[in-house]
């Protein structure tokens, strides 16, 4: 027998889902709460209104699956390559992402210049994102994979802003097949810099 989900939880996993898939402006309250079945009441309990429990979900959903999307993570004697390579395969498998885009980017072009709240998070973790990034490139130069003339900063942020950008076309523009052959873009000029 499963466990109820508690307010909470349910309340940050359907404003997860309406905001990525209709934004912050259109999606409102009401929609959260019918979809998930609760009194408005009681997300007040939980939240003071919609821009913190945006902010809550931001924090506690978003992120963490920024953290599933982009996960540049190097496997136990794999190289930086395949790390990526490894990245963007499970990127391309993830309908979700195909079809509605980074959430993280949709969220900063959405509210970023009208909202300083929501500026200051997002762009913290796109910040934090490209300093991972740039420091496993670095680690690809110190392993002597890479040449030390990799712009390792430079390229980091290629990479994000790059894949943001393709993520980012219409729905019918978007395809899995359409990102694979961004990322062996991405990997081929990447190649360049092979020591």
């Amino acid at each position: 027998m499963s466990k109820k989900q508690p307010t909470r939880e349910k309340l940050l996993d359907i404003t997860f889902e309406e905001v990525y898939v209709h934004g912050y402006t259109a999606t409102s309250v009401d929609t959260i709460l019918k979809k998930a079945g609760i009194p408005k009441g009681s997300m007040y309990h939980h939240f003071k209104g919609k821009k913190e429990l945006v902010l809550a979900m931001v924090q506690e959903r978003l992120f963490p699956k920024m953290e599933l999307f982009f996960d540049f993570q190097r496997k136990e004697g794999g190289s930086v390559t395949d790390a990526l390579r490894g990245t963007f395969t499970s990127m391309a498998k993830n309908r979700p992402l195909i079809t509605y885009g980074c959430p993280l980017y949709r969220l900063m072009v959405e509210l970023s210049v009208v909202d300083e709240t929501f500026d200051t998070l997002l762009s913290s973790r796109v910040v934090q994102m490209q300093e991972n990034l740039a420091q496993l490139l670095q680690k690809g130069i110190e392993s002597g994979e890479f040449k030390e003339s990799l712009p390792v900063k430079d390229f980091a942020n290629y990479i994000l802003e790059s894949t943001w950008g393709v993520l980012s076309l219409s729905p019918s523009l978007s395809s899995s097949k359409h990102f694979i052959k961004h990322s062996k873009f991405i990997l081929d000029t990447l190649a360049n810099y092979h020591d």
